[in-house]
């Protein structure tokens, strides 16, 4: 009796209490792999912005666009580099530009486009210095 006792003590311990943890940074050995950006050529990048529609809701002087239903990319894509552009084009909802809302832009082209094409169109939008 005493031994079944201790077994379903020791079972419950074995279970924990219940309670769902989250990892910590103190906690993860190791880091998550990050998407890396595609080498791209930036006038392949020039085509890929026209041909999938980029300019119907872009600014963009580079590619002679001029629409208004998305941030004017001269001015949101000042100061950010090419992981930055990359993120937004793959997940444009995780980083939403001041005074749009999010699902206005595609979630899709990660899907739509290959990491050639997604190295040129980054390769294409990245400020120049």
């Amino acid at each position: 009796m005493l031994l079944c006792a201790l077994a379903l003590a020791l079972a419950a311990v074995g279970c924990g209490s219940g309670e769902e943890t989250t990892p910590t940074p103190e906690t993860v050995v190791g880091s998550v792999a990050q998407a890396t950006v595609p080498e791209g050529e930036a006038e392949a990048g020039k085509a890929v912005f026209t041909d999938t529609g980029c300019g119907s809701c872009h600014t963009f002087a580079a590619a002679g666009t001029s629409a208004q239903v998305g941030p004017d990319l001269d001015e949101s894509l000042q100061g950010q580099d090419d992981q930055y552009i990359y993120d937004a084009i793959v997940n444009p909802d995780a980083k939403i530009a001041e005074g749009f809302q999010p699902g206005i832009m595609p979630k899709t082209y990660g899907e739509q486009l290959d990491d050639e094409q997604l190295g040129d169109l980054v390769a294409f939008l990245t400020p120049q210095s």
